[in-house]
């Protein structure tokens, strides 16, 4: 008869070895994995790019270091520190490495860190040293204290939300600090970030229709760089860790002002102005018109502001509660889209390429006042409704018992009998 296992020996891998190492040890195990995944990301398309690509001299000699500089300098930039050059600043984040490092935080910590405050601060910790490492490296002599000390706020800032996820995902994790927050204020959080989630969807999905209808000229610029396979896929990879900065921009090109990719320039719905940019195929599904049905985007923002609010009518009334929630679901939209907007702004090249993205101001006062005028055309809709129901059912009540005169009680009795059955 065949000796049964012990029962720690049934359970998955990641679940062994979790239970085998302190809890400490896996909040820092996570943060080390953190680092190192997120920056493989980079790092192996760079290295595949120079291992594929032919040498300047002739020689068969790689470049490894060069390609590692370039990977540590891409690293960097998405998470908030700018790539300094004699020529110029980048200082345009490619936003979805830190969205690709917080998904790879959180599911680590959901195999590794325990659910304890002390393993989600030391993989907060680790993540926010080893940036800091990187940083330091990555720096040039002389300035390295700053990309340092911005990176490591940079990376905790991703971390600790991340980290918590993956906590929250494995165990169940209730903060209970969260009780204490009124339900109007959670209510108004819930309408504001789902009005926000779905102009985000609306725009990515406008943007795509832009990149379905620059197909053409996206294929020419890519066939003129005559790369190679590895350095396509590597740049491949680069401008795909672009698309929610776009994303971002299309945001701002829904609601109205447009954004800029280069001085001179204007990316609106209805204006058009364009001048030279860069051989890079991803910039091809900019936008490329204009006018006609398209000014009437903006519409579509109150479209969508009076979606959410109507999917939660019930939760949200015509109270004073209610017009507290909608006040919190109000500045929810307003910090979300000045974050989108500040975050997808900076500098993507030298000279004209300085000024890239949207202006945050004329953004959020723009999007606020349309989704505002969502929430208060649903709002009216609702108290119309109210009162046509309340006047239908006063004109439909009818008196069943006798009407008295005017000035003379009735008498008991017969009001009594009246109320009484028919027998």
């Amino acid at each position: 008869m065949p000796t049964p296992r012990p029962e720690s020996s049934r359970l998955p891998l990641f679940a062994r070895i979790r239970a085998a190492i302190p809890g400490w040890m896996g909040g820092l195990l996570t943060g080390v994995q953190g680092v190192v995944l997120s920056y493989l990301v980079v790092l192996v398309p760079a290295l595949a790019a120079v291992a594929g690509a032919p040498s300047l001299d002739g020689s068969a000699a790689v470049d490894w270091s060069g390609a590692t500089a370039i990977a540590t300098d891409l690293w960097l930039l998405g998470h908030g520190v700018p790539f300094v050059t004699d020529q110029a600043t980048l200082s345009l984040i490619p936003l979805g490495l830190p969205l690709v490092t917080a998904g790879i935080l959180a599911a680590v910590a959901r195999r590794f860190a325990v659910k304890t405050w002390a393993s989600w601060a030391l993989a907060v910790a680790a993540f926010a040293v080893g940036a800091a490492l990187i940083g330091w490296l990555g720096a040039p002599d002389g300035l390295r204290s700053g990309p340092a000390a911005r990176a490591a706020l940079v990376g905790m800032l991703i971390a600790a939300p991340a980290v918590a996820a993956g906590i929250w995902r494995a165990y169940g994790a209730r903060l209970r600090i969260l009780d204490v927050i009124p339900d109007p204020v959670r209510a108004g959080l819930r309408l504001g970030l789902g009005t926000l989630a779905l102009v985000i969807a609306s725009a990515a999905a406008v943007g795509g229709v832009w990149a379905v209808l620059g197909m053409d000229h996206v294929s020419v610029i890519a066939t003129s760089l005559r790369m190679d396979p590895l350095g396509a896929g590597a740049l491949a990879v680069a401008e795909t860790l672009y698309v929610p900065t776009m994303v971002c921009w299309m945001v701002a090109w829904l609601v109205g002002p447009g954004f800029v990719v280069g001085t001179g320039s204007l990316y609106a719905v209805d204006t058009l102005t364009t001048d030279a940019l860069p051989s890079v195929p991803l910039l091809g599904a900019l936008p490329s018109g204009s006018g006609g049905w398209w000014v009437w985007a903006p519409v579509g923002v109150v479209a969508l502001a009076a979606l959410a609010r109507a999917m939660l009518s019930r939760r949200i009334g015509l109270d004073w509660d209610s017009a507290k929630s909608a006040g919190v679901a109000i500045l929810a939209v307003a910090t979300g889209l000045a974050t989108l907007t500040a975050l997808s702004r900076g500098s993507a090249g030298p000279g004209r390429l300085a000024d890239v993205g949207a202006e945050v101001v004329p953004v959020t006062l723009i999007g606020t006042a349309l989704v505002m005028v969502g929430y208060g055309l649903v709002w009216g809709v609702l108290a119309a409704w109210r009162w046509t129901r309340g006047r239908m059912r006063g004109d439909d009540a009818t008196v069943t018992g006798p009407v008295p005169l005017a000035g003379v009680r009735p008498d008991a009795a017969a009001v009594k009998d009246a109320a009484a059955p028919a027998r």
